[in-house]
């Protein structure tokens, strides 16, 4: 059975966690939304632009052929969500829903979209990558009665999507996205996969074809299909274009989260241009509780409109010079985490999650798959004299002294000064609990104001390999900032946060990981 790392700090930090849990499920959610009835209903108020034309009947079988020559788009999307969000009381220990909040949402998203294929790519060949600018992409985002408002910075709103695993992977081309933002763009359907609903074959009225689930995978951007049962009709065909109505259920996952959706959706395929101008579905979405973010029971209305361009409009006209054939640079995929209690931001590999923002206090998680790899605890420390710092020597001493017998050995102690200008002390400690190997790795920032701040990394020995020594990028990339609330408390060099290790079945056994 797999270990996971668990933290018994959620009794002081509860009300803080949740807080945060619940700060992701309004990003995450904004990008998603109770019977089929009720589905139904939502999206009869979907109606497309009144400004398109009505070609003649035709009864005759035609092939709705996509025009593989048109790969620039303007595409504008816009969601209404409302649900439930499901919120654990500690979701590493039960994943047992402790708390329901309401939730409503309503998002925009305004973007030119590039295609872009290898240069051996055949017609008609998947659309690995596409080239992104927004124009807009905001939320608002009502949840327990707390409104707030999300928006994607002009800085990094010039976007690289890749497509070859799901869900896609989108990362901003000048400088890393934020947790926030990166929740904002995750939007429930693909653009680039509506035309996969079209029929292969040649139709007339009131053909009826199976959507198989790979298309389905591709449209809701899930990670794995169990199970797919989605049927489409042809509703009408014309000169000038095509109408289908799609319906059924999708049991799938999202990086190892399982989710069962039901859709109801509508579109028009414009039979000149070649391309699907107008989607829209109604979709409930029941997705169970992970390790890093709430469950949710949701209903959304999604709407799209999508024009094929003939030149860019703000979108540079040469493409970015990518190779999308070779894999993401690691740089690009780093995410801004930032701590507005203890005064830190970092850029860290998008695994890491902040979950806790307290009082002088943070913590961070790695989760792959919806496992558990590592957590990282943060606090900020009291202020030295100007001109003081804290010796190598003096750190270890308290590490042995918390660690106690669970400590094996120090396997290493170093000293840098890291290119934000901070003094960074590490030591990686190797121990045990319950048998149970452990590693610890403490990290003591400080800078010539005397400004510090605490990190303890903790996991399960079996996990050091996936954890890919994050601790280098973090003593790269921390920098101070101002904390937010009142003055800092005096509180000396201790993390304060206990974690516990368990294999699963088991009751959870505390482990020190204290520094005083």
């Amino acid at each position: 059975m797999s270990r996971q790392i668990l933290s018994n700090t959620l009794t002081r930090e509860n009300t803080a966690s949740r807080r945060k849990f619940l700060g992701m499920a309004s990003v995450l959610v904004a990008g998603t939304a109770v019977s089929a009835s009720a589905l139904s209903v939502a999206l009869a108020h979907a109606e497309e632009p009144s400004s398109t034309k009505v070609g003649q009947e035709i009864s005759e079988p035609v092939t709705l052929a996509v025009n593989s020559n048109s790969q620039l788009f303007r595409v504008r999307m816009e969601l209404d969500v409302e649900g439930n969000v499901n919120v654990p009381a500690n979701s590493l220990v039960s994943r047992k829903k402790a708390m329901v909040v309401p939730l409503k949402s309503e998002a925009v998203f305004d973007y030119e979209e590039r295609y872009r294929l290898p240069d051996d790519a055949q017609t008609g060949s998947f659309v690995t990558a596409t080239e992104r600018l927004y124009h807009e992409a905001e939320s608002i985002n009502e949840l327990n009665g707390l409104k707030r408002h999300s928006k994607l910075r002009s800085a990094v709103a010039h976007t690289m999507l890749r497509r070859d695993t799901l869900p896609e992977v989108l990362y901003s081309t000048t400088e890393s996205l934020t947790n926030d933002e990166l929740g904002l763009l995750r939007v429930p359907v693909s653009s680039v996969a509506v035309d996969g609903m079209l029929p292969e074959d040649a139709v007339v009225v009131g053909d009826q074809y199976i959507i198989d689930s790979e298309p389905m995978r591709y449209l809701l951007n899930l990670t794995s299909v169990e199970q797919s049962e989605v049927k489409a009709e042809v509703v009408s065909v014309t000169s000038t274009d095509a109408r289908i109505q799609v319906r059924g259920n999708v049991d799938g996952s999202v990086e190892g989260v399982p989710t069962k959706i039901r859709v109801v959706g509508k579109l028009t395929f414009d039979r000149k241009a070649g391309v699907t101008t107008w989607f829209a579905m109604a979709v409930h979405e029941t997705r169970e509780i992970g390790i890093a973010v709430p469950g949710f029971d949701v209903a959304a209305t999604i709407k799209m409109v999508r024009q094929p361009l003939a030149k860019t409009i703000k979108m540079p006209a040469k493409p970015l010079p990518v190779d999308i054939t070779a894999a993401v640079d690691p740089t690009h995929l780093l995410v801004d985490l930032q701590s507005d209690q203890v005064g830190i931001a970092t850029r860290m590999d998008r695994r890491w999650r902040m979950m806790t923002d307290a009082r002088g206090v943070a913590m961070m998680r790695m989760i792959e798959n919806d496992r558990s790899i590592a957590q990282c605890d943060f606090r900020r420390l009291s202020k030295l004299e100007e001109g003081k710092q804290w010796t190598m020597e003096a750190l270890q001493q308290d590490i042995k002294k918390t660690l106690g017998e669970q400590l094996v050995q120090l396997e290493l102690a170093n000293e840098t000064v890291s290119d934000e200008g901070l003094r960074v002390l590490t030591v990686i400690a190797r121990g045990a609990v319950q048998e149970v190997p452990i590693r610890w790795i403490i990290q003591h920032f400080s800078d010539d104001t005397g400004r510090r701040v605490l990190a303890t990394f903790t996991m399960e020995g079996d996990s050091v390999d996936a954890f890919a020594s994050s601790h280098v990028q973090l003593s790269e990339t921390l920098r101070f900032r101002d904390p937010s609330g009142a003055a800092e408390e005096h509180v000396e060099i201790a993390t304060q946060s206990k974690i516990q290790t368990r294999r699963d079945g088991d009751k959870p056994v505390p482990s020190a990981s204290d520094v005083r």
